[in-house]
């Protein structure tokens, strides 16, 4: 199942409140930000099987992420769909 823009923003929400409650207790955000990688990491590696993760994970190691920083939300929905159907994998 995919979530919606509705579930999307309140997970980003939710995840941004952890950020600024850990920042609060003076915990850096290189911190928090490598256990939710570590967490995700594992949560892939159970739900996909090795090509899906394989391509996930070769598409973060190749540093393609950086290059989605500048795109506005439609491009960044169309590399998405791009990616989902160039690599049969759900992106979120």
């Amino acid at each position: 199942m995919v979530m919606n823009d509705e579930e999307l923003m309140s997970m980003i929400e939710q995840l941004t409140n952890v950020f600024e409650d850990r920042a609060d207790q003076g915990i850096h955000p290189v911190s928090v930000a490598s256990v939710m990688l570590a967490v995700a990491i594992k949560q892939l590696r159970k739900g996909l099987d090795d090509n899906e993760f394989n391509a996930i994970m070769e598409d973060l190691t190749e540093n393609r992420f950086s290059e989605w920083e500048n795109l506005t939300d439609e491009e960044l929905d169309d590399l998405l769909q791009d990616l989902d159907t160039e690599n049969k994998k759900v992106i979120h």
